[in-house]
């Protein structure tokens, strides 16, 4: 593993994306980020894609932007549930999904020179 965790496969923009986790194959628990071994069992860990859809379980507003930000205040962040059984935090896409709402990773860009990834409704994939 390089210093430099994989976080999602990368891809344009405002595309749908896969987020990079693992399972352990003795114990069963699902991590996001990835890690090569098992943080519960220390045992070595498979890779797994989480694509989506998930849940959006939480959502609430950030009032105050980051610097060099590309994304106004009040912007949303949520949790999404995935069918693995893992719950992920990251940024919502606009228009922001809401809670019970299908949602799917998507690329995304909130800062200058920073590209993550956020939740997008499922039905406002394009």
């Amino acid at each position: 593993m390089t210093a430099e965790t994989l976080v999602y496969k990368a891809g344009s923009i405002g595309q749908p994306t896969q987020l990079a986790a693992s399972r352990c194959p003795h114990c069963a628990r699902v991590q996001f980020p990835s890690t090569a071994s098992c943080p519960a069992c220390s045992l070595p860990s498979d890779d797994l894609w989480l694509a989506g859809p998930a849940k959006l379980v939480f959502a609430t507003k950030i009032l105050a932007e980051p610097p060099d930000s590309l994304v106004a205040a009040p912007y949303g962040v949520g949790v999404a549930e995935f069918p693995e059984g893992i719950r992920v935090i990251g940024l919502l896409d606009d228009p922001p999904p809401a809670v019970g709402d299908a949602v799917v990773p998507v690329v995304h860009q909130p800062a200058v020179n920073l590209v993550t990834f956020a939740f997008r409704r499922e039905a406002d994939q394009i």
